[in-house]
């Protein structure tokens, strides 16, 4: 029974974003924007989204001159496939609008790019872990001391790579979706409003509480309400 309606609701999306794609093409982009967006709406794992989509959709609130989502949908394209055309695209509108935080230095790339290919490092590291285990084993088996620098070694090495695994799921981007959005020095509506920034702007997310999002403006640790912003996954 429930394969029957998770292939019928399959084919449904199928068939309303075909509808949406003939609707692109003869260049009635308002209606294609609708099913898209519809589409987005009933995904749960954003990477089940096609690319393409998110390419029309940036195109199509680029025509409309609508920079702030022009921005978000770029940056969805950027996140899953971090190329330099990508980027200087996503760089030109902001200028364009004078917003900040679109700046990416080598780090950003750099994590764009593990986080491309996470798995590949993933499984390269834990085999070295368990080499490095398989190692200790050996000596204690035959009976060899283990130096404690060598102990201490392997339990740094593992505690990296914990935190490394958790880095794609720690750091994330949101660009503020509501005009004149406060950012405050604490997780309440009662706290005192340190930045006042327009919609468009991009800030870095570092954790969350509830409601509210801790971000990274101005160099400093702020939080936002997560309703004002779309975050980038």
């Amino acid at each position: 029974m429930w394969m029957l309606v998770v292939t019928t609701f399959a084919q449904a999306q199928e068939a309303d974003l075909h509808q949406a794609d003939s609707l692109f093409l003869s260049g009635r982009q308002a209606e294609a924007e609708v099913i898209y967006e519809k589409h987005l709406s009933q995904v749960i794992n954003t990477t089940t989204v096609p690319i393409p989509i998110y390419y029309k959709l940036a195109y199509i609130n680029e025509k409309q001159n609508d920079f702030a989502r022009t921005l978000y949908y770029l940056s969805m394209i950027y996140n899953k496939q971090p190329r330099q055309n990508i980027l200087n695209k996503i760089k030109e509108v902001a200028a364009n609008n004078n917003l900040s935080g679109y700046e990416v230095d080598d780090f950003s790339f750099v994590f764009l790019f593990f986080r491309k290919y996470s798995l590949y490092f993933d499984l390269f590291l834990l085999i070295v872990a368990i080499y490095a285990f398989w190692v200790l084993n050996q000596k204690r088996a035959r009976g060899e001391s283990i130096r404690s620098r060598h102990k201490f070694v392997v339990i740094a090495y593992l505690i990296a790579l914990l935190m490394l695994l958790n880095l794609p799921d720690s750091y994330q981007i949101a660009i503020i979706n509501k005009g004149q959005t406060y950012l405050r020095d604490a997780p309440s509506s009662a706290a005192p409003v340190k930045w006042s920034i327009a919609r468009g702007n991009k800030v870095t997310v570092i954790g969350e509480s509830d409601e509210w999002l801790r971000i990274w403006w101005e160099k400093q640790p702020l939080y936002v309400r997560k309703l004002d912003v779309w975050r980038v996954r």
